[in-house]
């Protein structure tokens, strides 16, 4: 029973670091994901990762700009979720074996514990680190690794009147999701070829420390947004200088509930793979060396999907730019783009800390509801498993009905019900949706640790699950419009970081309370964090994160503003 429970730790564990940083063939996926596109294609292709010829090449040029950005971030989209779904499915196959691998190889609970505490240490470290990386286009890392790829496919005209494909073009984003990538395989490796817990212990730093994707990927989403939000905004300014109708371009979604429908996407393959992942393994039973080496072949594939993603308008200027001829136009713009190289980051902590401009305070906002939704998972984790232990005798069949009714309901929160909720209350009503979503968090889960039946814990998870990922999706696509696209990528590492802060934190104060307070009390402090973060969203998240507005800090923040987007394509 004792390791039935620490099994279902580590599973409720992982549902909650890929839930805030939070699981199929890719011939199946791909259409799912094409019907359910945040803006519509204007030019279908026949495969979103075949090559293009010299006469799409050529067509692509005659597209308006605006196509040409909506086209980016549907393909984005869909290979984002593509490449996720592949290589959290096939981590996910190698979990039910976890367990007996640890019994087999002597670690005990000290053991798991520590691994547990260095994991997040590292996570702690690695998040911060990726973060910084992928915002440096200029980085000896982005200008080797992150140059491995196919760039936005546009196309340029050589001497001899052919079509040239703009390939190798430098991308810290890129290369950090090829560095999480080669981490994930390194510690496969590791774990097949050493079977002995030195092995254990060697085969969870790699990924723990460089594999961030799904962070990488929530940068690389919301920067597409950035450029397609700069080139609507130019478009209406276009329009208005020429005495046209304002607004005939403008993207059919509101920005709000765009945002919040990609970022679904991504969560909806994390829920997707969680759910594939024990269920195939709960079918074939494979050994851990069988389950391993699917899942090397599972992150293969992720990485050749990497390889194909299309990059953000203003990750290509500034590489035409700095490759084009030195007229007076060009260098002052590879001037500019030097300067962003070496500014600082506003995003840092101790920035955050001061308060001094309104960045600065609408993402230390975001930092502590995050903090705070991670410090609240982890103090109500140290009572959970035991009590469906001793009310249920949850035994594995159990976990994996559970784990896969979570991993579904997360998919379906954030496929579909975040996006319709932003879009139906609109820019103003987020407030009162984020406050529900605390309101259902802290009393759904006082309900299910007392109910003594087993459907209405199914139902009350219902309806946690749902609020749990309309409440993340929100939280992201608000915080990749508050930062430029030149430092999404360290805001996103410094929120992780915070995570993973509470997610050392948060079991020793849940041990701690209850060792001294009472064997209830975690579960008292966790409806009182959701109480104090219901009243610090309903004081503090409209005028600091709501009134900051996105298409202002998009145009004013960005180092490749939009008269650069507008000529780059």
């Amino acid at each position: 029973q004792h390791s039935n429970a620490e099994q279902y730790s580590q599973s409720q564990h992982l549902t909650f670091h890929i839930a805030h940083s939070p699981s199929a063939l890719l011939h199946i996926i791909v259409p799912s994901f094409r019907m359910c596109r945040p803006t519509p294609l204007a030019n279908k292709s026949s495969c979103p990762i075949q090559d293009v010829d010299e006469k799409s090449h050529r067509e692509s040029n005659n597209d308006p700009p605006l196509v040409v950005a909506r086209r980016t971030l549907d393909r984005g989209t869909l290979l984002a979720c593509a490449s996720l779904l592949l290589l959290i499915t096939g981590m996910s196959i190698t979990f039910p074996q976890m367990q007996t691998r640890r019994d087999e190889l002597g670690c005990d609970s000290l053991c798991y514990g520590t691994m547990t505490s260095v994991r997040s240490a590292l996570g702690l470290v690695g998040t911060a680190v990726i973060g910084r990386l992928s915002d440096r286009n200029g980085s000896l890392l982005a200008r080797t690794l992150g140059s491995f790829g196919t760039g936005r496919r546009r196309s340029m005209m050589g001497d001899d009147g052919r079509g040239q494909s703009n390939n190798n073009v430098p991308s810290g984003r890129r290369a950090c999701l090829y560095l999480g990538t080669i981490a994930t395989l390194a510690g496969l490796c590791i774990a097949v070829s050493m079977n002995s817990l030195r092995g254990l212990w060697l085969s969870m730093i790699p990924g723990a420390l460089l594999q961030h994707n799904f962070d990488v990927y929530k940068a690389f989403l919301s920067e597409y947004h950035n450029d397609l939000d700069n080139l609507e905004t130019a478009k209406e300014d276009d329009d208005a200088a020429d005495g046209k109708t304002r607004g005939n371009y403008r993207n059919p979604a509101a920005p709000a509930s765009s945002r919040a429908g990609s970022v679904g996407k991504l969560g909806m393959a994390v829920g997707i793979s969680f759910m594939i992942g024990p269920t195939m393994a709960a079918m074939l039973s494979p050994t851990f060396q069988t389950a391993a080496y699917f899942a090397i072949g599972c992150t293969l594939t992720s990485g050749l999907t990497i390889f194909y993603m299309p990059l953000p308008v203003a990750s290509s200027a500034q590489h035409n730019n700095n490759s084009s001829s030195s007229n007076a136009e060009s260098n002052a713009i590879c001037d500019k783009e030097q300067h962003s190289q070496n500014k600082k980051t506003e995003f840092t902590l101790i920035n955050l800390l001061k308060l001094k401009t309104p960045k600065s305070r609408a993402a230390m906002t975001l930092l502590v509801i995050r903090m705070n939704m991670a410090l609240a998972f982890h103090i109500f984790n140290t009572i959970w498993p035991a009590s469906l232990r001793e009310r249920f005798d949850f035994g594995p069949s159990d976990h994996a009905r559970f784990m896969s009714f979570i991993g579904i309901t997360y998919a379906f929160s954030q496929g579909f019900l975040a996006k319709r909720l932003v879009r139906t209350w609109g820019k103003d009503g987020k407030v009162y949706v984020l406050m529900a979503c605390c309101a259902i968090l802290g009393a759904g889960r006082y309900i299910a640790y007392y109910t003594q039946s087993l459907a209405v814990i199914y139902a009350t998870f219902l309806f946690i699950i749902n609020a749990l990922g309309t409440m993340n999706t929100v939280l992201t696509a608000d915080t990749g419009s508050i930062a430029p696209s030149d430092e999404i990528g360290s805001l996103f590492g410094l929120l992780q970081s915070a995570e993973n802060a509470a997610g050392m934190l948060g079991p020793f104060m849940g041990g701690a309370i209850s060792r001294y307070v009472g064997k209830d009390a975690p579960l008292i402090a966790v409806v009182g964090v959701y109480g104090c973060m219901f009243a610090f969203v309903s004081w503090g998240y409209e005028r600091c994160v709501v009134s900051l507005g996105v298409d202002d800090v998009a145009m004013k923040g960005s180092t490749t503003g939009r008269e650069e987007v507008k000529k780059s394509i």
